[in-house]
């Protein structure tokens, strides 16, 4: 019924959860979507930073969810034989404590203390030392931000720190809790003054058709009934882990589609407009051709009215009509480059809502496996495994392909596609051809295995298609082959030259059979 917790029911949530879990060994944790759960002996609890239900929860799911996301990987390796020595909620704010204490065979004590803000959109859960220095963080915070907080080695320093206003006991209540009344509001501020210490049941509240659970009774709230406190801070039940491949495998998506976006937007941004060197051009054009002496030089823009001079940039020693002509290029240039980049702007951005749908699609559950691609490539659901990227891309590619005795055969038609083919399609023990010291394809011959054995008769086909897919109009040439481990990209070359060092070679021809 919550969808997330205010400070009084966090605080009502670990004076219950305290005497269950303190002292305790941490056995496990796992992920879950917005949070983590720790497991203790016969208990475990849910910390909820991130996404509803926001908060600190009691489970018994006993199903393992095991971590998938680095920084959960990474907390459970550091948290792994502490026990929990304390929890609290040491601010005025949603901002949960949990201390942990481990005891070396040397007798050195280490401490470490998560630190939860379960804030949402903006939450974070951190790992600090027994300094308070951040060591471990769900989310990092960039240098260019105006405060950051969360850095590697930064002191933690809460976000909302209100012990200083503690003194109003209405800050612990949510905004939507509070009476508008000044009488309301001096009534709630008693019903907390007196509220009992200890772990306490809570009660079902309704007020205009909305019902809550809360550890006190609001004024101008009607009550329904007093619930346990197991029930009112056990994890919702609507709230099930989803599949959490399937999250990871989305936010990943997400994460590169917003890269991409940033990457064209950039692109967009550092091509000037075209006009501009078209306005400079004409302006050479205009004056007598002549060898530039260096130094400053302005003409007259005569697209403009009224006519002005205008300033511009010519490198001594050259002329002033061949510097026009570059200014032309330049400006064919950035209008291609602009084109391009507004073309794929808009086909990236459609991408970037197709995946907010399947997002949205995927969190109201009913899209799990749906609406689930990019290109070519599905976005595995839930419970399958994706594809790999190689077989993917060789499925998708438009290399040339054929089949010799069981063994798939690729090759590239231009420079781009030989690049692809050989870095990014390629596995290591794949064998590669080229026909020797002469410009053709990168032929690859797909090797399911390390271990597989390829034999002669498709080693020879493989190498006669090298010497086909070439520019050698010989009868004969040597191939060279190798496994695609010991291919380089050539420094300083362009797509698909390549360095090799050990490989075999073979002489064909044209017209062997295979």
């Amino acid at each position: 019924m919550l969808a997330l917790m205010d400070t009084l029911q966090l605080e009502s949530a670990v004076q219950c959860l305290k005497p269950l879990c303190r002292g305790k060994m941490l056995q496990r944790l796992d992920e879950w979507p917005g949070g983590i759960v720790l497991h203790f002996r016969d208990e475990a609890v849910a910390l909820l930073a991130h996404r509803a239900p926001l908060g600190l929860w009691r489970t018994t799911r006993k199903e393992e969810q095991p971590p998938r996301s680095a920084f959960v990987k990474q907390l459970a390796q550091r948290l792994r034989g502490f026990r929990l020595e304390e929890l609290s909620l040491p601010w005025a704010d949603r901002i949960v404590r949990l201390d942990f204490s481990r005891t070396q065979l040397s007798k050195r004590e280490d401490r470490l203390s998560l630190i939860a803000e379960c804030f949402g959109g903006r939450g974070n859960i951190v790992l600090l030392d027994a300094e308070a220095r951040i060591r471990l963080a769900w989310r990092w915070d960039s240098l260019e931000q105006a405060r950051p907080r969360f850095l590697p080695g930064a002191v933690y320093a809460p976000a909302n720190d209100r012990r200083g206003a503690s003194d109003d006991p209405l800050q612990r209540v949510a905004p939507s809790y509070r009476p508008g009344d000044e009488a309301g509001q001096t009534a709630l501020a008693e019903a907390l003054a007196h509220r009992p210490q200890g772990c306490q049941p809570w009660w079902r509240l309704r007020r205009d058709g909305a019902e809550t659970l809360y550890p006190i009774v609001i004024p101008g709230w009607d009550v329904l009934a007093e619930i346990p406190w197991e029930s009112a801070i056990a994890l919702p039940a609507g709230a099930p882990p989803k599949d959490l491949a399937y999250a990871a495998a989305l936010a990943q998506r997400e994460a590169q589609q917003r890269k991409k976006l940033d990457n064209i937007r950039a692109d967009l941004a550092r091509w000037e407009d075209p006009e501009q060197y078209r306005r400079l051009a004409h302006a050479l054009f205009a004056l007598p051709d002549a060898v530039h002496p260096g130094g400053p030089l302005h003409a007259r823009d005569y697209t403009v009215d009224p006519v002005r001079s205008i300033p511009i940039p010519v490198p001594a020693g050259k002329r002033l009509h061949q510097q026009a002509q570059w200014l032309m290029a330049q400006a064919r240039r950035s209008e291609r480059g602009r084109r391009q980049a507004q073309a794929r702007l808009a086909a990236q951005g459609a991408e970037w809502e197709r995946l907010q749908a399947v997002r949205t699609a995927w969190e109201q559950g009913n899209g799990n496996r749906a609406l689930g691609r990019r290109g070519d490539r599905p976005l595995p659901g839930p419970g399958k495994a994706s594809e790999s990227s190689s077989a993917a891309a060789s499925a998708s590619t438009p290399f040339g392909r054929m089949w010799l005795d069981g063994f798939e055969l690729l090759w590239g038609r231009n420079a781009r596609e030989n690049d692809r083919l050989t870095f990014r399609v390629a596995n290591p023990w794949d064998l590669w051809f080229h026909v020797q010291d002469l410009p053709g394809s990168h032929v690859l011959l797909r090797r399911p295995q390390r271990s597989a054995t390829v034999p002669e008769s498709v080693i020879h086909g493989a190498a006669r298609v090298a010497l086909q897919q070439s520019q050698c109009r010989a009868m004969s040439a040597e191939v060279d082959w190798t496994e695609a481990r010991h291919l380089q990209r050539r420094p300083g070359g362009g797509p698909g030259e390549v360095i090799y060092r050990h490989f075999h070679s073979r002489r064909v021809r044209r017209d062997d059979q295979a």
